[in-house]
């Protein structure tokens, strides 16, 4: 019993007494209620899913294990990605094609499982049911409660495991542009992680709006601000994403040419790979910046660490994204985190991004824009680290991990009571 338990026995005790003054009897205390059934739940994912994620799945996993009694990652494929995700405590699922495993007794207490691939994954494909039958089978020794499909690509996934292990499942809702969506009874949740996404899900789907609850994808913020920590070293400027024609890629390089006439040192850091790569290698070579703009691989295939994205950010001064991005990616919200400064294209409503509170926009393909705000922020360190310390102060505020978790644990709690 608990001291509040205790305290309001003894209180009781004190305003009514005993029924009999030479007779006392001690009063038992009230049954306990009973409480809500244990929380098992199995996250679903895919290598897209693990990349827009990126280091927010490990905090938001490692923050639930406070939260649920149980908690399992299914993903598609074994990508690499799954070393940031600790297991155990967390049980990892992933397939594997090594057919000498075919034999092999699954441990309902084993932290990471390999289940073996089919042989034609087009059948599958094809019969969504049958891929969904051949996953429940692994995932019912676990007696899983609640599925939890991390983007809207699993949502189909959920919903036929939802049906056939009898559970209640919640769809986590990155972006609208990839086929069309259809939730039945069982969907307890729908959670789109901006406010601009739940509008648009609200209006495709009055119906639901009870389900409908926007959680921010959250992250950790650091209390030193990077920007210009380093005031000997040369600036260092950093752009990451698919390397394609039409991103504003062209228009940064070109920009970055203008800004080196004038004498203003810096390094850009184009990282990524992608069809348009030749172009702008020789866009580099022709411009004669090759001291000056590298381009490197991408982001997660750079270091094997849970943290990638910080590790990495912390030796940057301005993060640039000359593109409007539509899809949840989390390298935005890392840069910010760690105090960079950071230019984006306008174009598509963005809750992280607040003119010259957490970032400062410029229009899309505005080379000259762009240009002059680049400068800005290399000439004028201090106003480019006051830009950084108000978008880590923004991020406290709006965009805490403990925050998403905490929303999270209670959707979960919804949605099995539903």
């Amino acid at each position: 019993m608990n001291q509040s338990e205790q305290e309001n026995n003894s209180s009781e005790l004190n305003q009514n007494g005993p029924s009999n003054d030479n007779d006392a009897r001690e009063t038992a205390p009230a049954p306990a209620a009973p409480e809500p059934a244990a929380l098992r739940v199995v996250l679903l994912a895919d290598d897209d899913a693990l990349r827009c994620y990126g280091p927010v799945l490990r905090r938001m996993a490692v923050g639930l294990i406070d939260e649920v009694a149980d908690l399992s990652l299914l993903c598609l494929g074994k990508s690499s990605l799954l070393e940031y995700v600790p297991s155990p405590p967390i049980r990892l699922i992933w397939e594997t094609r090594r057919i000498h495993d075919r034999g092999r007794r699954i441990d309902s207490t084993s932290r990471e499982i390999n289940i073996i691939a089919p042989r034609i994954k087009l059948l599958e494909t094809l019969l969504p049911r049958k891929q969904a039958i051949r996953l429940a089978d692994v995932l019912s020794p676990y007696k899983p409660t609640l599925i939890h499909a991390l983007s809207e690509r699993q949502m189909k996934l959920a919903r036929n495991l939802s049906r056939l292990l009898n559970i209640p499942y919640i769809v986590s809702i990155l972006s609208l542009r990839d086929g069309i969506l259809s939730f039945d009874r069982h969907c307890g949740r729908i959670l789109p992680c901006n406010s601009h996404l739940a509008r648009e899900v609200r209006q495709k789907w009055p119906a639901l709006s009870s389900r409908i609850q926007l959680i921010p994808i959250g992250t950790h913020v650091p209390d030193e601000v990077c920007c210009f920590s380093q005031p000997d070293l040369k600036p260092l400027i950093f752009c990451c994403g698919r390397l394609m024609h039409g991103r504003g890629f062209a228009e940064l390089i070109n920009a970055m040419k203008r800004i080196a006439l004038k004498n203003i040192k810096f390094n850009l850091l184009l990282s990524g790979e992608g069809p348009a790569e030749h172009d702008f290698r020789r866009q580099i070579h022709k411009l004669e910046l090759g001291s000056q703009v590298h381009i490197v691989p991408p982001v997660e295939t750079v270091l094997s660490v849970s943290d990638v994205y910080k590790t990495i950010f912390y030796h940057v001064d301005i993060f640039v994204q000359p593109w409007p991005e539509v899809t949840w990616r989390p390298e935005l919200l890392e840069a910010m985190s760690v105090g960079n400064a950071v230019v984006v294209a306008a174009g598509v409503e963005n809750d992280l991004i607040v003119h010259e509170k957490s970032a400062l926009v410029v229009p899309f393909h505005d080379e000259q824009k762009l240009t002059e705000t680049l400068e800005k922020l290399l000439t004028d360190q201090p106003y480019a680290r006051s830009i950084a310390e108000k978008s880590q102060t923004y991020l406290r505020k709006h965009f805490l991990a403990s925050h998403m978790v905490a929303r999270l644990a209670k959707a979960y709690r919804q949605a099995v009571q539903k």
